[in-house]
């Protein structure tokens, strides 16, 4: 299924216009229209807002997947191994002291769940 029809068909289902989803995508309606018709591929950060505002994965409208959204399983083991990850900790130690504290009581919290 092409990524317009399965724009179109969450679209509908929620009842919307394509206006009032390309409002929500803060992008004008034409282009909207292209995007859903196949006349435009949508950009990086249009594919990511539109997962968001339809609440369903990127390979999801891709096509990439049958399953609107992930299990709660699939989504910790991406979050786990998400890039941005990495570089979050690589940068942790230039973070300020009162949020490696705030941290820490996190880290602190999860460790007396496993007990």
């Amino acid at each position: 299924m092409k990524i317009g029809k399965r724009i179109v068909t969450l679209r509908e289902a929620r009842n919307w216009t394509q206006r009032e989803l390309a409002k929500r995508m803060n992008i004008n309606v034409s282009v909207m229209n292209r995007i859903e018709s196949g006349d435009r591929p949508m950009k990086d950060h249009e594919l990511d807002r539109l997962a968001t505002v339809l609440n369903v994965t990127t390979d999801y409208l891709l096509g990439r997947s049958d399953k609107p959204k992930l299990t709660e399983e699939e989504a910790f083991t991406a979050f786990r191994n998400d890039p941005s990850l990495e570089r979050w900790y690589k940068e942790l130690p230039k973070s300020k002291e009162e949020d490696l504290r705030r941290l820490k009581r996190i880290w602190e919290a999860f460790k007396e769940e496993e007990k």
